[in-house]
């Protein structure tokens, strides 16, 4: 197979790490303006490209989409866990959470990567604690623990969602936070009343 050394390597860029035994050499020889149209390419989660992308994002940015998408991926694992063990009050709001956090984690993690990052897959060390305590209990003492913990998580993103609204750098992730803020006080307003 021929290749044409004539054409730019920000056309070849694709069809050489599409062909992997040239990947490296291309990726490390490649001009810094050859990134800009990789970047409609999904990038491989080993890639050399994604921490350039990820340097693009401010630190506010950066840590949003950490702090995010932990936060997230905890509620969706945690009202799994209330779906099996809390009251009927319990699983109906564990329902909203699924429903409502499944598709955001989704869409924060598609935007993250377009962006050149790649968001975290599994909650903070923190929430993973909360998780395995909550495993622990049963019937009243879960669903107290659970309603809780929910409506401080909660306010703990209500923070950071508003702080990336108004602070973040990033035009896009700032639209995702200002348009989830909304979701995350009707999210703390049902635990509360679930809570009673």
């Amino acid at each position: 197979m021929k290749f044409m050394f004539a054409r730019s390597t920000a056309l070849m860029l694709p069809l050489v790490l599409a062909t992997g035994a040239f990947a490296q050499t291309a990726t490390t020889a490649a001009p810094p303006s050859a990134a800009p149209n990789s970047a409609m390419m999904a990038p491989p989660a080993s890639s050399a490209m994604a921490p350039a992308g990820a340097a693009k994002l401010s630190k506010v940015d950066q840590e949003f989409v950490t702090k995010a998408a932990q936060g997230g991926l905890a509620e969706v694992q945690m009202a799994q866990l209330a779906q099996q063990k809390g009251d009927d009050g319990v699983k109906t709001f564990a329902q909203a959470m699924i429903t409502d956090h499944t598709p955001a984690n989704a869409k924060l993690a598609a935007l993250a990567t377009s962006k050149g990052l790649t968001p975290p897959t599994d909650p903070s060390a923190a929430q993973q604690k909360m998780l395995a305590k909550l495993q622990g209990l049963s019937g009243d003492k879960f669903d107290k623990s659970y309603l809780s913990g929910q409506v401080r998580a909660h306010e703990a993103m209500l923070k950071l969602f508003e702080r990336e609204s108004t602070n973040g750098k990033d035009a896009d992730l700032k639209a995702f936070a200002d348009s989830t803020v909304p979701v995350i006080q009707k999210h703390i307003t049902m635990a509360q009343n679930v809570k009673g």
